[in-house]
């Protein structure tokens, strides 16, 4: 049986059921199918061949979304270690809450100032904002992690009418629990707070950005 050799986004069909699916991923002799409905499979390349001209055309939507599923993801992978980018994605993030909600908006960039001076504002390693967007909207603090030595994800604000902020418990600092009354947020993993602008003001601010900054404080020193 001749073997098909196939690129990404090739359309293809099975020879044994007669279904269709796209290539998405070509290891050896090994290609991985996406269908138009249901999860990716994995077939051995002879049981596969190319797509007829109508059968192309009636993968042409799915073709599209894939590529651009993965234009949007090599954004993402972009955007997370550029600095200027990190900080137009904010802006417009920003933007967005400012043509709904201008006083909130203000108020926002008022507290992420305070934040940046307790953490440090560099893009890409103290913060970032979060590749879907759509789903959990929001720039997200990075904290440094000793047992893993690499940046994970800290504290994560929700804003937008109001503001939701999302710590992981780890990285609470001793004391502060008060702050974050919600318990078993982030799937239990974290603590959470809910806070609408008009009544979070300086003085009532001033605890989280210290709170902030006590997370960034470099660890003490081994004991002798």
């Amino acid at each position: 049986m001749e073997t098909n050799t196939f690129e990404i986004y090739a359309p293809v069909r099975n020879t044994i059921n007669k279904a269709l699916g796209v290539v998405v991923k070509v290891a050896g002799d090994n290609v991985t199918v996406q269908p138009p409905a249901g999860d990716r499979l994995t077939f051995r390349a002879q049981y596969l061949a190319p797509a007829n001209e109508a059968e192309t055309a009636a993968l042409q939507d799915l073709i599209t979304r894939l590529k651009i599923d993965d234009e949007n993801r090599s954004k993402a992978k972009t955007i997370k270690t550029d600095p200027a980018l990190i900080r137009a994605e904010f802006e417009k993030f920003v933007h967005h809450i400012e043509v709904r909600y201008p006083k909130s908006a203000g108020a926002f960039r008022e507290f992420w100032s305070e934040l940046m001076a307790a953490a440090g504002d560099l893009p890409g390693q103290t913060w970032e904002m979060k590749p879907n967007t759509a789903k959990t909207p929001g720039p997200v603090l990075k904290i440094f992690n000793q047992a893993t030595q690499k940046w994970v994800y800290g504290l994560t604000l929700l804003a937008g009418w109001g503001l939701r902020m999302e710590i992981k418990k780890e990285y609470l600092p001793p004391g502060s629990e008060n702050l974050f009354p919600i318990d078993h947020a982030m799937f239990g993993a974290g603590r959470a707070v809910e806070l609408i602008y008009k009544d979070f003001t300086p003085e009532k601010r001033k605890p989280y950005a210290d709170c902030v900054r006590a997370m960034y404080a470099p660890p003490p020193p081994p004991a002798a």
